[in-house]
């Protein structure tokens, strides 16, 4: 096992259909858990290849909270991608002076789960931080994320280990997962 102290979690997508978007994937012969009702985030979720660093979470909001605000003011789409880090105190500090911003609800996060939010006027998602104890490195599962944003913004995934995932595009939103590309709009289907 390597150790490393920044690990890939998940990358997640709010969908209209969790039920829908996972029967699509189904075609691929990919690794689909149980849905999964999250009451306390007013969420149905359903992880693809869960047992892979960087698997794919998928999303439904079913009742009022912050991912049903999500979909209403941004539609279905990348929501947030998840890392993994030893020590979140240490891994805060790290970022002083990276232009990434602690988002509000980071206070009672980190405090309840030891999850912290970051975000970025223009960064189209919120990068979930969360302490681990141990971390391994092992086979990723969604490889690239190529979406719409400001290049500039780019230089922003260095500090949260991304800048091999995550790639500035001018073309609609894939994914490229398992070394398969799929665009982010088939998984909308209602």
């Amino acid at each position: 096992m390597i150790r490393t102290t920044i690990q890939p979690s998940h990358v997640a997508i709010i969908v209209p259909s969790v039920r829908k978007a996972a029967d699509y994937l189904r075609q691929f012969n990919f690794e689909i858990s149980k849905e999964e009702e999250w009451d306390g985030e007013g969420t149905k979720e359903i992880y693809i290849e869960r047992s892979k660093a960087n698997s794919l979470l998928l999303m439904e909001p079913i009742k009022p909270g912050a991912y049903q605000r999500a979909m209403e003011k941004r539609g279905p789409g990348l929501h947030h991608l998840a890392i993994e880090v030893l020590n979140l105190e240490s891994y805060l500090e790290s970022l002083t002076g990276s232009g990434w911003l602690l988002h509000p609800i980071s206070i009672k996060t980190m405090k309840q789960f030891q999850t912290v939010y970051l975000a970025r006027t223009g960064f189209p998602a919120l990068i979930e931080v969360h302490e681990k104890e141990l971390l391994t490195q092992c086979q990723i599962f969604v490889e690239k994320v190529s979406i719409p944003m400001d290049p500039a913004l780019f230089g922003l995934l260095k500090y949260i280990g991304s800048e091999g995932i995550v790639k500035p595009s001018s073309e609609p939103p894939k994914l490229l997962l398992g070394g398969r590309s799929i665009e982010l709009k088939a998984l909308f289907l209602s």
